[in-house]
């Protein structure tokens, strides 16, 4: 809960940081015009759900437009001009079922960076989404009255082949490797996967930790948006063990223990994959990002991804490297 609650804020953090362009001078000539930005990325498996709602800013007068970022007045709005609410709409009926609104919170810190900090406001639900349904966003500024819309589904899950059973294998052999394969879903264009591997560290004093790395693969998309399109990674065991073997420090008296291993996997929608895109670094002369946004009277993103996770016990000959292995001794494995 914790863990996917810090990683909805950074993707949230991250896009308004990406998404967001300010001139480092600024026009004190030039009108105030009120720019909404919009940020929130819905999935049914969150227990809660967050929307960042924030507005672009003109000066006063002669100044740095990153040093008015760090003022909390610049980037939001007062608390109680903004009413932001989620229409649960049937795919079906094509009619509204419920009407969400929308709380606020400033609990979730924000870190050190170019925005206001630690304190942010942000707009929740703690409501259970339908993955069956379309989510409508409506935010009404209660001063000026403008409205910003966006809509959205949801991705059910998807069945990944190779993990029926309760251990996972990972082949040693390139000639046959794991596959880990899924038929994609309607609207859905990117995937991702991610394995994490658990291991606890116990020093000489018997003080036991919990550590995980993270193994992730390069995203796949899918050919169409229809679904039924087939996808797959392969992958070896030997990949995993240069990410141990790079990753994990040595460290004199601990000793690890494998624990466990997490199969993180994450489907997209089409807008999130074009806004990845369009937010990579530029390669060539031209140092321009374009701008992309999916949200109307506003700026930003309003969309979905889902998040689905299996533990497995980890299994085959990977015990056997880490603990015999003279490459891998300095890391102090144990059975």
């Amino acid at each position: 809960m914790q863990l996917q609650l810090k990683k909805n804020i950074s993707i949230l953090v991250l896009l308004a940081v990406i998404g967001v362009a300010c001139k480092n001078s600024l026009n004190v000539q030039a009108p105030y015009k009120d720019v909404t930005v919009v940020y929130g990325l819905l999935d049914q498996s969150d227990s809660t759900h967050y929307i960042r709602i924030n507005k672009g800013f003109e000066g006063n007068g002669n100044g740095n437009a990153y040093v008015m970022a760090q003022q909390y007045d610049s980037i939001y709005y007062p608390v109680g001009t903004i009413n932001a609410v989620l229409q649960d709409s049937s795919i079906i009926t094509n009619t509204v079922v419920k009407t969400i609104a929308l709380d606020t919170t400033t609990m979730v810190p924000l870190g050190p960076g170019t925005f206001s900090y630690p304190k942010q406001l942000l707009y929740y639900t703690s409501a259970t989404l339908n993955p069956n349904d379309y989510y409508n966003l409506i935010i009404t500024n209660t001063k000026t009255g403008k409205k910003t819309t966006g809509s959205t589904g949801l991705f059910s899950n998807v069945a990944l082949s190779g993990l029926y059973s309760k251990t996972f294998y990972l082949s040693f052999s390139n000639l046959s490797p794991t596959i880990i394969g899924w038929t994609t879903s309607p609207n859905a264009r990117i995937y991702q996967l991610t394995i994490r591997f658990f291991y606890d560290e116990v020093t000489n004093s018997n003080i036991k930790t919990g550590r995980s790395i993270d193994w992730i693969f390069a995203p796949l998309t899918s050919p169409t948006l229809t679904g039924g399109a087939l996808l797959q990674y392969s992958i070896t065991a030997q990949g995993l063990c240069s990410l141990i073997l790079n990753t994990i420090p040595y460290e004199e008296g601990v000793t690890r223990h494998v624990d466990s291993v997490g199969i993180i996997f994450t489907s997209g929608s089409d807008d999130l994959n074009t806004y990845v895109q369009l937010s990579q670094p530029p390669m060539g002369i031209n140092q321009d990002v374009p701008s992309y946004s999916d949200v109307k009277n506003a700026v930003g993103l309003y969309t979905a991804r889902h998040v689905q996770t299996a533990y497995k016990v980890l299994g085959g000959g990977l015990f056997d490297t880490l603990v015999v292995d003279p490459l891998y001794a300095k890391l102090n494995f144990q059975y």
